[in-house]
């Protein structure tokens, strides 16, 4: 306020101290004030300073009169509340999307939060990699399931932006829920294709993802996939893949899944992943794929989670070539013990 006050009163001063030759348009400046009063204040307060200018304006026309005073105050007038209109305009649509980019970093923090908790038994991590084009759909999730396993899923809602990213949400959300209630990847996956097609954009709104469920006492890892990349076994990166169909979710009613079940014994562990990861570009033309992921992931294979996901992070960015064109979400989950405790040290 007192910088847009100081601002109309250079003006006037100005004004006043030119005098004959004040008509060669100094009164446009009070826009200045103007334009900074509405940005800073809004636009109401921007008319209040408009109106205060034109005020001054009449005051220095009283002490210097000017040629067609009734058409340069009206020029002048109108120049003063175009500004108002314009910069309150501007404003608002800045204000829009700080609040909508606001948004949408809360809804990108709630589908891949930062810290993971901790489960007993279990050594686990995540790392996400936004893209380029903003928040998407990628999404993980680590909860308790009811016989005291733990299921974690790695999701990738099809499509990119905010419409995606609130997708994610409610999907993220129903799959806690039926895992609260169910242990079984593929009676949960099941489920979430259940509430997507429900929703009024059925058949439209598609989501991939891969449930596992990783019970530490019997160090058994259960897995079913619905048309998402198959996860790799640690360390020798073979992929998981499931019998049965693996379609998108949301695409059919009456999806058939299986649940598959593999043991996992010593530094063993298993990598879920999106496809952001392998469509990486790593030169003009060409994508990592997925035996590029695995050469990336070889040398890593024995680290514990936490040096593990921020190795991968960081690999993957040093050879993308390029911008990254797609959000890149990485889980790796492996029996709690001497490894997890060293980092990585045998």
């Amino acid at each position: 306020m007192a910088w847009c006050c100081v601002g109309a009163l250079a003006v006037f001063l100005l004004w006043v101290a030119v005098g004959a030759g004040a008509q060669v348009g100094i009164a446009f400046f009070y826009a200045l004030p103007v334009g900074m009063a509405t940005w800073w204040l809004g636009r109401r307060v921007g008319l209040g300073f408009a109106i205060a200018c034109i005020g001054l304006y009449l005051l220095s026309t009283a002490i210097h009169p000017v040629e067609h005073f009734a058409l340069a105050l009206a020029v002048r007038a109108a120049a003063l509340l175009a500004t108002v209109a314009g910069v309150g305009a501007l404003r608002r649509r800045v204000l829009a999307l700080e609040h909508s980019a606001e948004e949408l970093e809360a809804i990108r923090m709630a589908l891949t939060p930062p810290s993971m908790p901790a489960h007993a038994g279990i050594d686990v991590a995540a790392a996400f990699i936004p893209s380029e084009l903003g928040v998407s759909g990628d999404f993980y999730l680590l909860t308790n399931s009811p016989d005291g396993s733990t299921v974690a899923v790695v999701g990738d809602v099809v499509g990119h932006g905010p419409q995606a990213a609130r997708l994610a949400t409610f999907i993220r959300a129903r799959l806690a829920t039926f895992a609260a209630n169910t242990s079984d990847p593929a009676e949960i996956l099941a489920l979430a294709n259940d509430a997507l097609l429900e929703r009024p954009g059925r058949g439209e709104e598609l989501v991939s993802a891969v449930c596992l469920r990783f019970h530490a006492a019997a160090r058994s890892l259960c897995w079913a996939l619905a048309g998402h990349p198959p996860p790799l076994q640690l360390p020798g990166l073979d992929a998981l893949r499931a019998p049965g169909e693996t379609l998108l979710l949301g695409l059919e009613p009456e999806l058939a899944l299986t649940t598959a079940e593999v043991s996992l014994e010593g530094d063993s562990g298993v990598v879920a992943y999106t496809d952001g990861a392998t469509d990486v570009r790593v030169e003009e033309g060409s994508t990592l794929g997925l035996d590029g992921l695995r050469r990336l992931l070889a040398p890593l294979a024995h680290l514990a989670a936490d040096p593990f996901v921020v190795e991968v992070e960081e690999s993957l960015v040093d050879s993308a070539h390029g911008p990254i064109r797609d959000d890149i979400c990485v889980l790796v989950l492996r029996p709690a013990g001497p490894l997890a405790r060293a980092d990585g040290a045998a």
